[in-house]
């Protein structure tokens, strides 16, 4: 374990590369396509996932997601730059009961001029936020994929910008409980961008998750914790040969709860995360990680890498130590039809124990205009 600690430190510390999981494929995206100017249509987004966490520590029991989830809408694009689309989004969990364990309407209008866009409503949420693991729940996806508020990116070839508001809780005068959003920033530069395929850049990250307010009838303290991220990520891709693309990151986390709330063990803490991918041309990808938290805790982020138990209440692990190595399979099967696949074992250094999960998503994603609108 003293070599495989002394691997992490040495080769992949000083190695700085977007390694985090590359969700792309499982995420969502509101399109504004050209040809769809001054038409009505349909998207249908649909996603699939089994998602088994054979955990058996103390900070998360094991569980396991079966199910899938649709989305259909109807759009009507009056101009190139201007996109409104109304649905409804339903979760159904295999052997649930109720068979859906969502229902939910959809509302997004999305204002897009060259590479920066403005959406209101339903947004481009869960992980196409692209945050790290210990700052953002990789179950978002699942239990968390409909987020409603404001967002404004910018997408280049040299910076990605997210800001966001998802406004998880209303509250009316009287309400028996508090308003509830959680903030977020995921602001990513390109540093060097050069001819032979190489790619470093500097992300910085953060939420921001509250609860409280003045109108309510809830008596429980207020709550507001940040979660913060720096990063240095380096990425080459190869033009030939066996490998296709070889990331590696380096990231240091933190925690701080502005509130004195006294639900949280800790008011801050902090965690460092080292990241090694990389990924063959016939879609197959290896990944090695490192994480090290003291007092770490966040809302919104990965249960697995905090501090505080999900399933034994009062309980912590001010230091945690984890080693993943992660097999990755991703395919492309048709048209906006996506296949993963993952194998995730991890072991928990301080207390000599190997977990493991496994997950298989299958995505596809469909939009077709129809007729001219009428004036």
């Amino acid at each position: 374990m003293r070599f495989i600690r002394f691997l992490c430190y040495t080769f992949l510390w000083p190695f700085c590369a977007w390694a985090q999981l590359d969700n792309l494929a499982i995420s969502d995206q509101i399109q504004l396509n050209a040809a769809d100017s001054n038409r009505w249509g349909i998207t249908l987004n649909n996603f699939n996932y089994l998602r088994n966490t054979e955990y058996f520590n103390d900070i998360e029991v094991g569980r396991t997601l079966f199910g899938y989830q649709l989305n259909p809408s109807l759009f009507i694009q009056p101009t190139e730059h201007v996109k409104l689309q109304a649905g409804v989004f339903v979760r159904s969990d295999f052997g649930g009961n109720p068979v859906y364990t969502e229902i939910l309407p959809t509302f997004s209008l999305k204002l897009k001029y060259n590479n920066t866009s403005i959406i209101f409503g339903t947004l481009e949420g869960a992980l196409a936020h692209r945050l790290y693991e210990p700052l953002f729940d990789i179950n978002s996806a699942i239990e968390r994929r409909i987020e409603n508020g404001f967002q404004l990116k910018h997408e280049s070839d040299h910076n990605f910008l997210d800001v966001w508001l998802n406004w998880e809780q209303f509250i009316e005068r009287g309400s028996p409980y508090k308003e509830q959003f959680t903030a977020g920033l995921n602001y990513t530069p390109v540093m060097l961008d050069n001819e032979a395929g190489f790619k470093l850049s500097v992300p910085l990250q953060g939420t921001a998750f509250h609860r409280g307010g003045q109108i309510d009838s809830d008596t429980s303290n207020l709550i507001m914790v940040f979660n913060g991220a720096v990063g240095l990520e380096a990425k080459q891709q190869f033009e030939s040969g066996f490998l296709s693309v070889l990331k590696a990151d380096v990231v240091s986390v933190y925690y701080q709860e502005n509130s004195n709330s006294g639900y949280f063990p800790y008011r801050n803490g902090q965690g460092q995360m080292a990241n090694l991918y990389a990924e063959s041309r016939m879609g197959l990808g290896l990944m090695l990680s490192y994480w090290q938290g003291y007092q770490y805790i966040a809302p919104r982020g990965t249960t697995l890498y905090q501090s505080v138990s999900l399933d034994n209440p009062g309980l912590t692990q001010p230091n945690r130590e984890l080693i993943f190595v992660r097999f990755l399979y991703h395919k492309t099967l048709a048209n906006n039809l996506h296949l993963s696949a993952r194998l995730e074992p991890v072991y928990d250094v301080k207390a000599s124990l190997l977990d493991f999960s496994y997950s298989l998503y299958i995505s596809y994603s469909l939009q077709q205009g129809f007729g001219r609108l009428q004036h």
